[in-house]
């Protein structure tokens, strides 16, 4: 009850404060061309129809899923559509990630926590010639996952399955930089942090990170707002859902909250 108290009122300071939409006001000419040629694009790109159709799939499909529940003592027992529902990227935040890979030509892509691997079919599809790797503890998740690549016969994807503090440092050290992070796996301000710093050591002036859920807790919300402080983020865009952050130093410093639906 205290979180759904929290997401109400973050919610409406959000609606209050959001702006920007399409870039109006703004001055960066960096900014300006994310908001307009990124984030606010609706068009269809090449990987938006056979994604979909998979989606559509799995939100009917009611094959039994027993989790473990992420170090949870009890099982949920559970089945693929209310996967589909409960986690995962809506479209229109799934592309906009797709969006946001593509305008920097990432190759080496992470994404903490894969669920049903539909955001990282998205992702993958940015990384042809580079390569998705996808960390995901719950081993029933991490056989979904594996089948919807094989169906779209994606052949760039790593899913690395395990206890995050464990196998993310250990794939860190077998990358040279990262072009792109999507953090969206242990939901709290501790390991969003802990995940942050370990992965800064692998950036470069053109990388994009991602954070999910950035309101979801009163948590979240303080780890957003401690990384947007640091002095290595250039760039920042609160999204409500997520937030993005950019770290060319040669861009003038901004924290922006920006509408987007």
């Amino acid at each position: 009850m205290q979180n759904n108290w929290f997401r109400i009122k973050s919610a409406l300071h959000y609606a209050l404060k959001a702006r920007h939409r399409k870039g109006f006001g703004i001055h960066s000419p960096f900014v300006f061309s994310t908001l307009n040629e990124v984030v606010y694009v609706r068009d269809a790109y090449y990987c938006y129809d056979e994604i979909e159709r998979l989606r559509r799939q799995l939100l009917a499909d009611s094959t039994p899923l027993q989790l473990k529940g992420c170090g949870t003592a009890k099982a949920k027992n559970t089945c693929v559509k209310d996967v589909a529902i409960g986690s995962g990227e809506p479209a229109t935040y799934a592309q906009l990630l797709f969006r946001l890979a593509l305008s920097n030509c990432s190759k080496t892509i992470f994404e903490l926590g894969t669920s049903l691997g539909v955001t990282t079919l998205y992702l993958s599809s940015v990384a042809k010639q580079g390569s998705v790797f996808t960390f995901e503890q719950e081993s029933a998740l991490v056989e979904e996952a594996k089948k919807n690549f094989q169906k779209l016969h994606r052949h760039n994807i790593n899913i690395i399955e395990g206890n995050l503090d464990e196998t993310l440092p250990k794939q860190l050290e077998q990358v040279e930089q990262l072009d792109f992070v999507f953090f969206d796996a242990n939901h709290t301000k501790e390991a969003t942090l802990r995940y942050y710093e370990w992965c800064l050591q692998k950036t470069h002036k053109h990388t994009i990170f991602v954070f999910d859920d950035i309101h979801w807790s009163p948590g979240m919300e303080e780890a957003w707002n401690e990384i947007i402080a640091r002095k290595e983020i250039c760039v920042s865009m609160d999204l409500y859902r997520m937030g993005i952050c950019w770290f060319d130093n040669e861009i003038p410093k901004q924290n922006l909250i920006v509408a987007y639906n």
